[in-house]
């Protein structure tokens, strides 16, 4: 990162403050609005996630409003949803019947969707730890557009990943992680909510010390942003490092339950534990109940120039993961508490939140009620705001498919080499198809006959390396030299990162603006290893072909060893998934064409 510290001025950070509190407060009424307000037939809960929208409102804020350009793409938590929603409203791009009918039919949906949402969503999340891979590969796909001399026209923007700190939990992100590494990832972020809660309860100690570790093991930059403004003047204080040190040994249970319980617990607890040393104790006592509070929440996740100037001075050559403390409800009044996942505010509690933030009774849609600032210089800086600037999609041209595809097949073949060698004539020539096409496979390239392939295009890497038994003359059938105009991307032995990629390249024209012919291939009876990551490619509307090689009972030389009769089912029972089972060669030569 830049050690230059960026500058923001008083009246700019009194607006992003002022819409920091606005997005939190059209979270929590969003939410509150589809549970208790709205029409219910049958009187079951609605739902929504308000203490995982409330630990993302200052992340959130000093991204859409102040870090993000056009050019940048943000898969958001999904249990963050209402805040994404709440941001596009503010900015024009949502509206209020959708969020009227949050969670209901035609409404804003309950994670973020590319297909389903109107307000401009870029990676679909919902099955948690799908949309953090898919930035890190969308970021690879970026690479090798530009690698391939499209997309230069416009500038490289970076693939951010908002993300649970449980959803760390989930293993195709470690799986990604790696792949990331072999890849030389570069302009990607992942910002984790470290708000130390998952679903059911309050995570283990010192995870943060093991995501530091990975991460930095696998050549990302950490950022760790925990203390706020407010703390680290309290620790330049006479008393201030015992106070710090009290903090950095404070188990995480017992921190959240006194976030919970307020500035009167904290004074007792602190005064217990440390009350006995003057100074530190002077600190204490200084404070009021409401102010100790105010400090000992104060994390830098929730501290707006602390953020700001944290993501504007970063630099993408290489992956960056911020670690951001948080607050699970920060700012709601069960912050902290360990059951407030699923948890919704009360009315009681509604209406004292609507009071606190000065929203009139019947203005609670109203995009500026209760803020302190005039609605025209809002809307000012709204007009401003460099994400919302300029239009964010641009539009890939359609490709022709090809009239026909011919290829010398014997009279007797299976469908597995039939492809082989459809692809391998394709690779011949200079055809747009041709130049668009790009292959990947998890470690079964040769033995899904994509090899002939690979021998004419190449192996896409952003730096030459060469093959090394060519160089050495040593017999071999095909050629592994990587490049940046290679035109196959080898993955590690991890199917859900097939899927990923897949879905990443096939998303190419609207997320880069160029559209891309991706094929995978695998052994079919591997797809189902990858199920949920091929479940989330169709469901976000990526275009790909999945090749499942051998397949079938008898149409590939080897045998059963490879074969599956179960994996048709799959093809037949996904949504969004064209799925086929040639028996002959010019049978799949048309289905290719």
């Amino acid at each position: 990162m830049s050690n230059n510290k960026i500058a923001i001025s008083a009246d700019e950070l009194a607006i992003l403050r002022e819409l920091e509190q606005k997005v939190l407060w059209l979270a929590s009424w969003t939410i509150h609005h589809a549970n208790h307000l709205r029409e219910h037939v049958d009187g079951l809960k609605v739902g929504g996630h308000q203490a995982s929208s409330a630990s993302l409102a200052s992340i959130m804020t000093a991204l859409y409003f102040r870090a993000l350009r056009p050019q940048d793409r943000v898969a958001v938590k999904p249990h963050a949803s209402p805040i994404y929603h709440a941001i596009q409203y503010l900015l024009g791009r949502q509206t209020r019947q959708k969020l009227a009918d949050f969670r209901g039919y035609k409404g804003a949906q309950s994670y973020p969707s590319r297909t389903k949402d109107v307000d401009d969503v870029d990676f679909s999340t919902g099955s948690v730890g799908l949309g953090v891979a898919q930035t890190l590969f969308s970021s690879l796909v970026q690479d090798y557009v530009r690698a391939h001399g499209w997309g230069h026209d416009r500038p490289e923007g970076r693939m951010i990943a908002l993300v649970g700190d449980a959803e760390l939990d989930e293993g195709n992100v470690f799986e990604a992680i790696l792949e990331g590494w072999k890849q030389g990832l570069r302009n990607c972020w992942w910002i984790i909510d470290y708000n130390r809660q998952s679903l059911d309860a309050v995570i283990r100690e010192g995870l943060w010390a093991r995501y530091e570790a990975l991460f930095a093991a696998f050549g990302w930059e950490v950022v760790i942003l925990k203390y706020g403004s407010l703390l680290a003047q309290a620790f330049a204080e006479p008393g201030g490092d015992k106070l710090r040190a009290w903090i950095d040994n404070c188990p995480n249970q017992l921190y959240s339950a006194l976030v919970f319980r307020g500035g009167a617990a904290w004074r007792k607890r602190l005064l217990d534990e440390l009350g006995d040393q003057s100074e530190v104790t002077r600190l204490i006592e200084s404070r009021s109940d409401e102010e100790l509070s105010r400090l000992m929440t104060n994390l830098a996740g929730h501290d707006l120039p602390l953020l700001i100037d944290a993501f504007s001075r970063t630099d993408d050559s290489k992956p960056i993961c911020f670690i951001c403390y948080t607050i699970k409800g920060f700012g709601l009044p069960f912050a902290g508490h360990k059951d407030n996942h699923a948890g919704l505010m009360t009315p009681a509690q509604m209406e004292a939140l609507r009071e606190a933030m000065h929203v009139r009774a019947g203005h609670e849609w109203d995009r500026f009620e209760g803020l302190r600032i005039e609605p025209a210089q809002l809307q000012r800086f709204l007009d401003r705001v460099p994400f919302a600037a300029s239009d964010r999609r641009p539009q890939a041209a359609r490709l022709a498919p090809p009239a026909n595809l011919q290829a010398a097949i014997p009279a007797m073949a299976s469908t597995q080499a039939g492809f082989g060698a459809l692809l391998n004539e394709l690779g011949r020539g200079t055809s747009e198809i041709a130049q668009r096409i790009v292959t990947t496979s998890p470690d079964v390239t040769v033995s899904t006959n994509l090899g002939p392939w690979v021998n004419r295009r190449g192996l896409f890497a952003r730096e030459k390396l060469a093959d090394i038994f060519k160089s050495e003359h040593i017999p071999s059938t095909f050629n592994w030299d990587f490049s940046p105009r290679g035109q196959h991307i080898e993955l590690g032995i991890a199917e859900m990162n097939l899927f990923i990629l897949l879905s990443a390249l096939g998303l190419s024209y609207v997320i880069h603006g160029e559209r891309l012919i991706p094929v995978g291939t695998l052994y079919d009876p591997f797809i189902a290893r990858g199920l949920d990551a091929l479940n989330y490619a169709c469901y976000q509307d990526a275009r790909f072909i999945l090749v499942g090689t051998p397949a079938g009972i008898t149409l590939a030389p080897e045998g059963g060893a490879h074969q599956s009769i179960a994996t048709p089912l799959i093809g037949i029972g996904q949504d969004g998934l064209a799925a086929f089972e040639p028996a002959f060669v010019d049978e799949l030569s048309v289905i290719l064409a």
